[in-house]
């Protein structure tokens, strides 16, 4: 577009007008016909074409030219039509679209606000020394659906990850499970051995807000106990869901050197 607009705007600053035949029609593809013309001005030679429908060879065509560059010409319809944008338009707009919508399935909610949440959604995450394991909670039980992520993993995969298990905590069934059975679900030898090298965080929501509540290890040095001191709250209506995301995988992330 750029190009097009300079190469019309320096033609009809210095415009001349000639008349000529043309000498050939051809064909690329499908885009139809394209008539080639020739034309004459202090003894050299310009080419020029256009594509165009219902023309034959032999028939007279008016040519505009750049008086100080010839090489810079055009028919008369293209001149008097002014610069057409509508094929360039349509594929810019139809790029630009489809990088919206990458980009936006790619964060998705991430650096947005907040997603609605209905009810009450509970999530236990912990975060041991390669991965992260998502744990539903119904009410104050744990038990399934479990998840697992990579500690590399990006923020927009642990906010998928986490709303999927909001969603189970809310509308999926509950089946007790006995705690040798839950432990085994979620890949670790021993409720001890989990305590003893992880860190992890209660997510709770209503539609209004979501607390962050992190665990510390238990003065018995036998569990976890929870750390009020570090609990985060945000306001759903005007927090920032990356801050969220952010804030709960520094708060696991912390203790490290225990693990």
């Amino acid at each position: 577009m750029y190009f097009q607009n300079r190469k019309y705007n320096a033609l009809s600053a210095n415009p001349e007008h000639t008349s000529t035949v043309i000498s050939n029609i051809g064909y690329i593809g499908n885009s139809g016909p394209i008539i080639h013309y020739k034309f004459t001005v202090n003894g050299v030679t310009y080419k020029g074409g256009m594509h165009a429908n219902g023309f034959a060879v032999g028939d007279s065509i008016g040519v505009v030219y750049q008086k100080d560059n010839p090489e810079n010409n055009m028919t008369v319809f293209e001149y008097y039509d002014g610069p057409s944008y509508g094929s360039v338009a349509i594929f810019v707009l139809a790029a630009i679209i489809l990088a919206l919508y990458r980009w936006r399935k790619i964060n998705r909610k991430y650096n947005d606000s907040c997603p609605e949440l209905d009810g009450s959604g509970r999530c236990s995450i912990y975060r041991t020394d390669k991965e992260y394991i998502f744990v539903t909670v119904y009410n104050v039980t744990a038990n399934l659906p479990i998840k697992f992520l990579p500690i590399g993993c990006s923020n927009g995969e642990f906010e998928n990850t986490l709303m999927e298990i909001f969603h189970a905590s809310l509308h999926g069934k509950y089946v007790e499970l006995k705690n040798a059975e839950l432990i085994k679900a979620m890949k670790q030898r021993s409720w001890r051995q989990l305590y003893q090298h992880s860190t992890g965080v209660l997510l709770k929501h209503d539609s209004r807000t979501l607390e962050i509540l992190p665990t510390r290890k238990a003065t018995d040095g036998k569990g976890l106990d929870w750390d009020y001191d570090r609990a985060i709250s945000f306001e759903l209506d005007t927090a920032s869901w990356k801050n969220i995301i952010t804030s709960t995988r520094k708060l696991l992330n912390n203790n490290e050197a225990d693990r």
